[in-house]
């Protein structure tokens, strides 16, 4: 008698379902025209300098969320020159990142597949104001068993601590879940710290020698997802 485990998946959201480039690329452009900065890739690679800094110290435990939703617009408008008032800047960036709704392409359809026969969750470092809207604009809460966002519960990845609080929250055993995500130093090595199994998913068909598996399509993760049973 053979006993298949179903195992209950635990998903990244950005640059692993959802297309986070797209969604800020269309917000930053509002947010840069109302304070009369030029669209360019200069400025661009400007913001997102503060920006990934900030989100880096932030998963070090260095600033918390709120400091990093807070203060980027207003250290990037310092760095830049620019006199307009940075915090509103953000708030109103939080805003319009809300209001999105883009997927990756075959993300809502593999979702749809893998749905029925599996427990889904979201695991992410984000805002939640920002990833509820998000996932409502989409039509894809109802997929979800639950949905932990690090802005809501004080913890991210990748700390053991927060694995291990979705563990708790979520009724799930540390041995029946797979963690799924883009990042290596967020997603797979957290999956590492605390235990447990990782697909490693790149569409630029990078690899990763700190997770259990890499994929470059959701074919692929669907297959393979079917295959561990």
């Amino acid at each position: 008698m053979y006993l298949f485990i179903m195992h209950d998946l635990l998903f990244d959201m950005d640059g692993t379902l959802y297309d986070f480039k797209k969604s800020e690329s269309v917000c930053l452009e509002k947010v840069f025209r109302e304070a009369d900065i030029a669209y360019t890739d200069e400025m661009i690679a400007r913001y997102q300098s503060v920006n990934h800094r900030l989100w880096d110290e932030y998963e070090k435990g260095l600033v918390s969320q709120s400091y990093v939703e807070n203060e980027r617009m207003q250290l990037f408008f310092d760095e830049i020159g620019c006199r307009k008032d940075g915090h509103k800047a953000a708030s109103d960036y939080v805003d319009y990142l809300s209001q999105t709704d883009f997927m990756i392409d075959g993300a809502k359809d593999f979702l749809k597949k893998i749905k029925d026969s599996r427990r889904l969750f979201i695991i992410t470092n984000g805002i939640a104001k920002t990833q509820y809207g998000r996932l409502r604009n989409s039509s894809t809460m109802d997929f979800y068993d639950r949905v932990f966002i690090s802005g809501e519960i004080g913890l991210q990845k990748p700390d053991k601590a927060f694995f291990d609080y979705v563990m708790k929250e979520g009724c799930i055993a540390r041995e029946n879940a797979i963690v799924i995500g883009d990042s290596e130093k967020s997603d797979i090595m957290g999956a590492r710290n605390a235990g447990m199994k990782s697909i490693f998913i790149s569409f630029d068909r990078k690899g990763s020698d700190l997770a259990d598996y890499s994929v470059s399509s959701y074919e692929e993760l669907y297959s393979l997802i079917i295959d561990l049973n």
